[in-house]
């Protein structure tokens, strides 16, 4: 054992997993007022009112599989302080001390680890410790090691990804609280300007619209649905006539998906300029005020008529890109026949889409020019708000009648892992209200998913050590070109098998953000730019080594993974560790990790399991059953580990996972336990 005290550190020895679980939990949590409630009072800790002030990096745009902060920073942590530090001394170096937590509590944060300040002191560990995270997409792992002050290198290989890594990581630590300053006024400027320019389009004191859809067929004009959820108690119903009533009458939903074809193409035809079929193919059916709910009137039909007018004046010098939506996406597959991405959108939304676009464009055109490297850094900012209101206010929009607020285009894919039209969707309040929300330039105390608090957060929490991170763009596949053995810890989050399809879901924001960031993309991408066959001028994302299981190929997952942990491997100094998080409800998955761990000569030295996502959440359930915890393989090259105790690795992990509890009384699924346990196993069984 002492040899083992010598070799491992703490994380392939017993850490605290009840807390960390907790803690998880509630930062992943769907409704995270209620939870951090509940863990106020867990802890003892008294709170004002029932409002936190909690500025999530997934606001800054979205990304998939947003994971817990609290669990990257106490893996990281743990990968490099000794084998016999106890559970106490551990959650202090991690910041969760009650003093810590009362102080977080008393300026209006949740009680979560990703809020409060690692107390541990670098001499305590190694100064020169260096984590990778080498598949690093929304940049929780490398954003935590960063918090820590370790070396920090963090890589994707898509481009949106990489972006938003700079955006989290990278120019926060940079430029500090200076970065938030200059922001918070470039959004007032950006803001004024949408009014001025927008206002005219729309209602003031309008929240929001709900659109039908409807067809011109054989001479009659046919809803795609003719009853409307608007709320849980009221709905909207189009009579056989074609009139609206609203009615708390609740009738059974269902869209005449058989006609979505044609709608499509009278669509295409609308955008192309044919009037009379604008009121038919976009029927706006209920606006939403402060009030409850209106049935249109001959004043919103103006609004509309105008907006229609000025978008067809704009038609040919429309800086949104005319190209095709890529017919080889998986994700754009069901709505492939709309052909270009400007038919994402309906007039009115490709009209202040488009005015917000060319702003943005213009305004880091004069950014650049003035402040270089920290000018392209603003604009970044000011084009992921752009992208954010892109998924808000398009065709591909739905209407959550349950919270009552537009559920995103996005939440579409969430459900069935590809775009989709409905029978309806959901039109927002650009000037007068989506824009403040994206961005909230004066909100310091209340958030409500705004960019710019989120800003201000990571600029405190990372301001003075840009030195010690490095972003890049590069391919897993190819990291001993550049990297090899330097590493002492890498922490990786990977694709899981064929859960997501990362190219094909960031091809929606991508050329939005090319023509925004025409004039910064050099200083963006200038020396980040390495080992990947790709340029930023493409309209397109890489795809030719990205490694995720294509229509359930195991076999081209297997052989892209294998090589990248060959990779990771020549990465890794002698004594390093690889920290590699997986979740898959499919045992098939599992295997195919495992073997490729094994092919590439890593031998386990510990298996942990956390809670990834609420059970409420449907990114878990992926349209049907899934697990709610990922299993976290620690690894060591197979030639540094001289002895290894199987029965002691699983009968921990069997302890960890009976505690790595959602909630203090969860019980665990016996399915979830059955196949993890069937992973541990296998997992321990083969390498």
């Amino acid at each position: 054992m002492a040899n083992k005290r010598e070799t491992f550190s703490l994380i392939e020895s017993r850490i605290p997993i009840r807390e960390l679980s907790r803690d998880a939990a509630i930062e992943m949590s769907f409704k995270p007022t209620p939870s951090y409630i509940a863990r106020c009072r867990e802890l003892n800790i008294s709170h004002k009112g029932r409002y936190f002030y909690d500025p999530k990096i997934r606001s800054l745009h979205p990304w998939l599989a947003r994971r817990s902060r609290s669990i990257a920073r106490a893996l990281s942590l743990a990968a490099v302080l000794p084998y016999n530090t106890s559970s106490n001394d551990f959650l202090r170096c991690l910041g969760f001390s009650k003093k810590n937590l009362l102080e977080a509590i008393s300026k209006g944060y949740p009680p979560l680890i990703s809020y409060l300040s690692p107390n541990c002191p670098l001499t305590s560990i190694t100064k020169n410790t260096i984590i990778l995270d080498p598949m690093a997409g929304g940049g929780s792992i490398p954003l935590e090691s960063a918090i820590l002050g370790l070396k920090t290198i963090a890589c994707d290989y898509n481009p949106v990804s990489y972006l938003l890594l700079r955006a989290t990581i990278d120019f926060p630590a940079k430029y500090g609280l200076e970065l938030w300053r200059c922001l918070v006024k470039e959004v007032k400027d950006l803001l004024n300007y949408a009014k001025q320019k927008l206002s005219s389009y729309y209602e003031a004191g309008v929240r929001g619209y709900i659109v039908l859809r409807q067809v011109s067929l054989d001479g009659k004009v046919i809803p795609l649905q003719t009853i409307v959820p608007l709320t849980k108690a009221l709905y909207l119903k189009i009579q056989s006539d074609g009139s609206l009533r609203l009615t708390k009458q609740k009738e059974k939903v269902s869209v005449k998906r058989q006609l979505i074809k044609t709608w499509i193409n009278e669509h295409v035809d609308v955008m192309n300029g044919n009037l009379g079929l604008y009121g038919v193919v976009h029927r706006y059916v209920a606006i939403q005020t402060r009030n409850g709910f209106r049935l249109p009137n001959e004043g919103d039909e103006k609004l509309l008529s105008k907006a229609y007018t000025d978008y067809l004046k704009r038609i040919n010098s429309l800086s949104i890109p005319d190209i095709n939506l890529p017919n080889d996406n998986e994700v754009f597959s069901s709505i492939v026949a709309l052909r270009s991405y400007r038919m994402l959108f309906s007039p009115r939304q490709l009209l202040s889409l488009d005015i917000l676009i060319s702003y943005v464009r213009d305004r880091i055109r004069e950014l650049v020019e003035r402040e270089g490297e920290f000018g392209a850094a603003l604009g970044l900012y000011l084009a992921l708000g752009i992208d954010r209101i892109a998924d808000f206010n398009s065709i591909l929009t739905t209407w959550n009648y349950n919270s009552l607020t537009i559920r995103d285009s996005i939440g579409s894919y969430y459900k069935f892992r590809k775009f989709r039209l409905e029978g309806i969707y959901a039109e927002a309040i650009v000037p007068y209200r989506t824009l403040d929300w994206v961005f909230e330039p004066k909100n310091s105390e209340r958030t409500a998913g705004g960019i710019c608090p989120v800003v201000r957060e990571l600029a405190e929490k990372l301001e003075g050590k840009g030195s010690n991170i490095d972003i890049y763009l590069c391919d897993a596949m190819k990291l001993s070109q550049f990297f090899k053995n330097k590493v002492n810890v890498v922490n990786v989050d990977p694709p899981y098998y064929d859960q997501h399809i990362y190219s094909d879901f960031s091809e929606f924001f991508w050329p939005f953000l090319k023509v925004m960031l025409k004039d910064a993309i050099p200083i963006l991408f200038n020396k980040r730019k390495v080992l990947i066959d790709w340029s930023p001028e493409s309209w397109r994302v890489p795809k030719s080594n990205e490694i995720i299981a294509r229509k359930k190929n195991k076999a081209v997952f297997e052989v892209r993974l294998k090589k990248a942990l060959k990779e990771v491997r020549e990465t890794l100094k002698d004594d390093g560790t690889l920290i590699f998080w997986f979740s898959h409800r499919n045992i098939d998955a599992w295997k195919a990790v495992v073997e490729a761990l094994s092919k590439s000569k890593f031998t386990i030295t510990s298996l942990i399991p956390f809670p990834s996502e609420h059970p409420t959440r449907s990114v878990t359930k992926g349209g049907s059953s899934g697990i709610n915890r990922v299993l976290i393989i620690v690894a060591r090259k197979k030639e540094m580990v001289k002895e290894r105790n199987r029965t002691e690795i699983l009968n921990r992990f069997k302890n960890y996972l009976l505690e790595s509890k959602l909630y203090p009384r969860e019980i665990i699924p016996k399915e979830e336990i059955e196949l993890l346990t069937r992973a541990a196993n296998y997992a321990l069984s083969i390498c």
